[in-house]
Formats: C-alpha cells, structure tokens, sequence
C-alpha cells in the first residue's frame, strides 16, 4: 500500500513538473528544467553523466546557463552554442523550446552511489560472464547516500528501480517488497525508494540461458503534501501511553479485587458446613435409635438444636458470601473497578479503534508503528476476552447465590421445624410413638438435606477452581498490559515524526544539479540506467568444404545434369 501511494505521489509529481513547464509564459525564456542522464555498467558503476537542459523561448532571447561540461550540443537547431569555462550562452532565432546537452565528467557524484552484486548457484559472478548462464540466480541491489555530492537531492528525491525479466528465461521470481507487473511475456519489478533512505533489495529466480534489459533508476523530487500535524501525531502517541497506563492499573485492580473476593473463605466454609451437617445427621440418627429403643433425652435435644443453629449460621454466611461474589465477579464490576482507577473501558475502546483507523493510515510510510496496531488489537481484544469470560463466571455465581439463597430460605424452615419439634418433645417425652414417627420422617428426610450440602459445597470447589483460572487469566491480562505499558511508554518519535514529515512534504524550492548558479529552476529528474545483459551469440556453423569433381562431372555440371 505504501509503495502504491509513492508511486502515485511520484506521478503527480511528474505530471506537476509537465503541466508547469506547459503554463509557462512564452514572451521570456522560462524557468530552466533539468534531466539528468546517467550511464551505468551492469554493476552500478558510473560510466558517463549527461545533462539535457531545455527552456520556453522567445526569438531574439538570449540564453545563459551555468554547468561544468566537457561538452556541449544544441539539441533544437544547428545554431552554435557559446561554452566558455562553466558559462553556456545561446541566442535564441525562433520562438519554442531550446533544448541542449552538457556532457558533464564521469567523475561527477550522484546522490545515489549504487552496487549490483549477482550470485549464481551460490557463488558471485562478474555481469560480463552471466550472459546465457542458467541456474538459481540471485541479483542483490543496493543503493545508499553519496556523500560526495552536495545538495539535497538524496533527501529530497525519490528513485523508481525498474528490472525486467523474460518469463521465458527466468522462473519462480521472487521479489520482496516489489511491485510486480506482466509486461508482455516479461516480468516488471519496481521498487520505490523514499528519500533519505538506503535500500537493499534481492531478486531470486531460476534461470536459463540468461539475459537481462537494462535497470532503469529515475529520480523525481518528492512532494506528497499530506498535511499531517506531528503534534497531533504526537499527542496521539501520548495519549496511547496514558491508556496503555490506566489499562495495566485497572487489569492489577481486578486481579487484586478476584484475591479478595472471598470464595477462599466461603470454600473454607464449606468443611464446616458439612460437618455440622454430619453432625445433625448424627444426632438425628442417634436420636431415632434411641426413640426406636423408648429412649429420649433433653441433652439429645439440645446437641441438635446447636448443631441446627451451627448450620443456619454457615449456610447464612455461605449466602452472604455468595452474594458478595454475585456482586463483585461481573464484567460491569470489573469495568467499575477500572473506572474508579481512572480507566473508562468503553472509552479505551472506541479510543483504540480511532487510534487504529489513524495508525494503520501512516503504517503505510512507516512500518514500524505496525507494532503499535498489533498491541491495539491485543488490548481490545483483551478487554473482548474478559467481558465474555467474566460474563460467564458470573452466570455461574449468579446460579450458585440463587442456589445459596433458597437454601437458606429452606433450612430456616426446616430449623423453625427443628425448633418446634424440640419444643413439642420437650413437652411431649410420653409420646414416644408420635414422637418416634416423627423423628423417623426428619431423619429419611435430613439424610436427602445432608446429600445436597455436600452436592452444594463440591459445586463451591469447582466453582473455586474456575475462579482460579480467571486469576490466572487475570494475570495473563496483567503480564499483556504491562508489556504494552513498557513498550508504549519507550515510544518517543516527536523528532523522528518532524523529520519524516518534512521528508515526505518536502521543500517547494528546486535546486539545479549542474550548477549553484543557476537559481531559476523549476524542475530536476535524474534518469540513470545500466546496461543490459545479452546472451552470448550461437556459434555460426562451419561451411561445408567444396567437393573436387571430376572432369566428367564438370562436364554434367556444366549442362544441369550432375546430381552430386
């Protein structure tokens, strides 16, 4: 994508440079353009610099130009040019465009030093022995600054790379971060270099009977206007840093707040909730045999309305705590808890989407903050994660507070029996047969009571165990927003986001490459190429060497009868 819109800035650029040369005055001459040539060898290196200079004339104009030209060559008319030292001057007879040639000195430094390095079946080999080789090639470019030149032309200019390749003798090309194209029966590869930038690119392929065009580099100054703000950008940044802060505060406040839910204590309630259970079983047990043999005890009595007591008391603490777990164990206490440390997750969310829809716009001129996006897309999907979790976990509380609580409603009913029925036997110790009846019923009855405590109390423990895994979710969560809050708070890029912008609007100002002296230019290209690779030529067959005949076959010969 982001090559796709340098391309295009790029053509916009060219077109630019077009339609201003076209809406030049024509009573002056205009504002010089400037295109730059150069010759390359099939390894980068330079071979000769050519510089084609036109301006809008009118006639009886005269022409100066400044360059530093072994050489010069009026490309428009057969009208001499003047060359003296690094002046050009030419007077114009016709009104049109005067287009000229400066050979300029292979010396001169280019903002792009470039080098072609090529590997055939793992070893390099020099461009003059490729030619009609076959095998697995690979065919490394690099381009990089030219510190000899002056200017800003590496900073200012983009460079189109453009290799073509016949499918009939290359296969399986690979081309990593270029832009592909069938042209023909040939392949066309282009690379767009930004400026400022070095590049190192590789093509591979699978050869046979080698043979290459030329590479072709072409130059134009970048202007992509993209009316960015870094400070926006920046704030931006902050602002991400700040959420990614709150995020890793409230996933720690939720991970504290599961450690104090309280289902460690409801769980370790449990065992005394069953063994007071066991023991009310055991004195109802205790007490029927004792009625079954015509005895009754008020100290039997007693044991059994305490252990009663003992169990309304846990099942009404295991209600309580079962409530408070149903209250807090929720996707809405979770986004409670997080918004009392500052952090509103619906905000974070509709932030996080904005802030992606953002990013991924400028991810396309700079990778890097690709990484930002992936831990965007984490943090939501983090924050998806848990709410359908927690909303689960608390389906299951939900069910298990509803348990607990018609529990406890039942068993307040049962102790108010249990109660009665003590009352009644303390005043009714000579009724042993209802009493004994009685007694019967309560104790076929509690034995089916003691089996759904002790069915409620394992429920508590698994219900424990799902717990854990949400704390250990929990702190999956925490572990994710602290890597996330490390590595957004290491991003400082206010300085690094000017410089890109700058780089990428560019300057309105053109400066002329052949000279310093020529200060009203209104466009420089540069248009370097190097040679192609040609498959060596098939060996012409030898002729067949002329037969000696005889006197009578000359003789035939000479009246078209030898068939020889």
């Amino acid at each position: 994508m982001k090559q796709k819109i340098v391309r295009r800035a790029s053509a916009l650029v060219l077109a630019g440079c077009l339609l201003a040369g076209a809406a030049l005055p024509a009573f002056a001459a205009s504002a010089k353009e400037e295109v730059i040539y150069a010759n390359l060898d099939a390894s980068g290196t330079v071979t000769g610099v050519y510089a084609v200079n036109s301006f809008a004339v009118q006639a009886g104009d005269t022409v100066t130009d400044h360059g530093s030209y072994t050489a010069v060559r009026n490309m428009t008319t057969t009208d001499p040019l003047e060359h003296s030292g690094d002046t050009v001057t030419a007077a114009v007879a016709e009104d049109g465009k005067l287009y000229y040639e400066g050979t300029m000195d292979t010396a001169t430094a280019l903002p792009w030093l470039v080098k072609l390095t090529y590997t055939l079946d793992g070893a390099e080999i020099a461009p003059e022995e490729l030619g009609g080789k076959s095998g697995a090639l690979a065919i490394r470019l690099q381009v990089s600054r030219n510190p000899a030149c002056t200017g800003d032309f590496f900073d200012q200019y983009a460079l189109q790379v453009t290799m073509t390749l016949d499918t009939d003798r290359a296969q399986n090309i690979v081309a990593d971060g270029a832009t592909m194209a069938n042209v023909g029966s040939n392949k066309q590869l282009s690379y767009i270099l930004l400026p400022g930038s070095d590049s190192d690119v590789t093509v591979t392929a699978d050869v046979t009977d080698f043979a290459m065009n030329a590479i072709s580099l072409n130059g134009v100054k970048l202007r992509l206007n993209f009316g960015l703000d870094g400070a926006d950008l920046t704030g931006m940044l902050d602002r991400l840093q700040s959420g990614s802060v709150q995020l890793d505060d409230g996933a720690n406040a939720l991970a504290d707040g599961i450690a104090q839910a309280g289902l460690d204590t409801l769980n370790g309630k449990s065992g005394e909730l069953t063994g007071g259970s066991a023991k009310v079983k055991a004195a109802l047990t205790q007490m029927q045999t004792a009625l079954n043999g015509v005895s009754a005890s008020t100290d039997q009595l007693t044991t059994l309305l305490d252990a009663s007591t003992q169990i309304q008391n846990g099942i009404a603490r295991l209600d309580a705590g079962a409530a408070q777990l149903d209250e807090q164990v929720s996707y809405d206490a979770y986004k409670a808890i997080l918004k009392e440390n500052g952090l509103d997750l619906d905000q974070l969310k509709d932030g996080n989407a904005k802030a992606m829809e953002q990013l991924e716009q400028l991810a396309r001129v700079m990778p890097q903050l690709k990484d930002v996006i992936l831990l965007l897309k984490g943090s939501s999907a983090n924050i998806d994660a848990m709410e359908t979790y927690l909303n689960t976990v608390h389906d299951g509380v939900a069910q298990l507070h509803a348990g607990s609580s018609t529990l406890n409603s039942q068993y307040g009913q049962f102790d108010a029996g249990v109660r009665q029925l003590a009352n009644a036997l303390t005043g009714m110790l000579g009724n042993l047969s209802v009493l004994t009846d009685g007694v019967n019923q309560l104790a076929s009855r509690y034995g089916q009571l003691d089996s759904g405590l002790n069915a409620y109390t394992d429920g508590v423990a698994q219900l424990k165990a799902g717990v854990q895994q949400l704390t250990d979710g929990a702190a999956q969560l925490t572990a994710g927003t602290g890597e996330l809050r490390s590595n957004v708070s290491g991003i400082d890029m206010g300085d690094q986001l000017d410089s890109l912008l700058a780089g990428l609007n560019g300057s309105s100002e053109v400066e002329s490459f052949t000279s310093a002296e020529n200060t009203d230019v209104s466009a420089v290209q540069f248009a370097l190429q190097t040679v192609a690779i040609e498959a060596p030529a098939p060996a012409a067959e030898p002729e067949a060497a002329p037969v000696a005949l005889t006197f009578w076959q000359k003789l035939l010969k000479l009246f078209g009868l030898y068939k020889g």
